[in-house]
């Protein structure tokens, strides 16, 4: 790759994120069950990101915003875990939020150790187990809520989920785990988003503003899928345009979650 291309990536990258407002935005301490679901849902989002990071890290794939992802990510994840514990209106949220706080604890320990070839498989396992512990959070939550507006931020927060997941895989593969397995948690998780995508699109208590904003993404993950194929001679570029392109995947989803929590809100009150 040419050092002007590099250059090019990175400064377009930044744009995205700077146009986009990331990081997300944070809920009050005090929360209502629309932003707990959002936010429970977040920790889903944090767990992959995280792995993402550490490999782009390990592969040396634009360092510097990596590193300063893995250390947002971080935080926002332990702050999160603290504002859901204050929240957690029940014995079994709060009995779900401690288990997930438990594997958190050394999950964030390998997280900010050096990446390293011998390491690197046993933190995606890690990754995982933390996943479905925040998923395990985000459904006693919404089972709590009862209503069907709480299903659908739990299915809009998960694409942000599924972007990063998306991007992990790849990244994995790209740093040298070449493992069927691999190739195929991350086919099966395109296969995921494109379905939760129509499953969006087709609710009916959509808002203009809301079908509109999941007509962009839909043509996000058009783009995705023609940069994963890449082009002969070319794969230098597909870790650098996937990274991009998820990242703008993952800040719409996040607006567009935003908009479900406070349609459910309404509908709660």
């Amino acid at each position: 790759m040419t050092g002007n291309m590099t250059k090019q990536l990175f400064s377009t990258c930044a744009l995205i994120l700077t146009l986009a407002g990331f990081p997300l935005s944070q809920a009050n301490a005090s929360l209502s069950i629309g932003a707990a679901i959002d936010k429970a849902g977040e920790q889903r989002m944090l767990s992959q990101r995280i792995v993402k990071d550490y490999f782009m890290l390990a592969s040396d794939i634009n360092p510097a915003e990596a590193q300063n992802q893995l250390d947002d990510s971080i935080s926002r994840f332990e702050k999160n875990l603290d504002d859901l514990l204050s929240f957690a209106p029940n014995e079994e949220i709060k009995k779900a939020l401690i288990k997930a706080q438990g594997v958190w604890i050394q999950f964030r320990l390998a997280a900010l150790s050096r990446p390293n070839r011998e390491s690197a498989a046993n933190f995606l396992q890690d990754g995982e187990a933390l996943l479905k512990l925040s998923q395990n959070v985000v459904d006693r939550i919404t089972e709590f809520a009862g209503v069907e507006g709480a299903r659908i931020v739990d299915i809009s927060g998960r694409q942000r989920m599924l972007s990063q997941r998306i991007a992990k895989y790849y990244m994995a593969y790209y740093f040298g785990l070449r493992k069927p397995q691999i190739v195929e948690s991350f086919n099966k998780s395109m296969q995921e988003y494109e379905s939760a995508l129509r499953q969006l699109q087709e609710y009916k208590g959509n808002t203009r503003d809301i079908r509109e904003k999941l007509k962009k993404v839909n043509t996000q993950a058009v783009f995705a899928k023609i940069g994963i194929r890449g082009s002969p001679g070319r794969e230098d570029l597909i870790p650098f345009i996937i990274s991009i392109t998820t990242e703008s995947m993952l800040v719409k989803m996040d607006e567009i979650t935003g908009l479900y929590a406070k349609l459910l809100n309404v509908q709660m009150k």
